[in-house]
């Protein structure tokens, strides 16, 4: 009975990790790939590259703002916001979640609203 139960908890971490992994490397070749393309020093790319971590993170928790809908992008420290939600005081949110964020210099906003709504 040991065995099973031992073989079925090395099967469920081994599953469980196996997509911590994929979650890593599949960042690290974003990440690579940002830095291969990027003209910046290699050092003002990761610093962006942990302002746009803020910025998502901060429009996670953000009350009422759809961060999926966002998309961020970070160049010496502005941020632009581009998407489309669905109310004026959603972009408000979502602007002042990104201007609250660790090491965010400026805010550019090119959210609109959602066609129709």
């Amino acid at each position: 009975m040991n065995r099973v139960i031992s073989f079925a908890l090395v099967a469920f971490l081994g599953v469980s990790l196996s997509g911590c992994l994929v979650l890593t490397a599949g960042t690290a070749g974003v990440v690579g790939y940002q830095l291969g393309k990027n003209d910046q020093p290699v050092g003002d790319q990761i610093d962006d590259a942990s302002i746009t971590t803020a910025v998502k993170a901060s429009l996670l928790t953000a009350p009422g703002v759809d961060s999926l809908r966002v998309h961020v992008t970070t160049v010496d420290g502005v941020v632009t916001l581009d998407g489309s939600l669905a109310s004026e005081e959603m972009i408000e949110s979502a602007v002042k979640a990104a201007r609250d964020a660790s090491g965010v210099g400026s805010v550019v906003s090119k959210l609109t609203l959602i066609p129709g709504d």
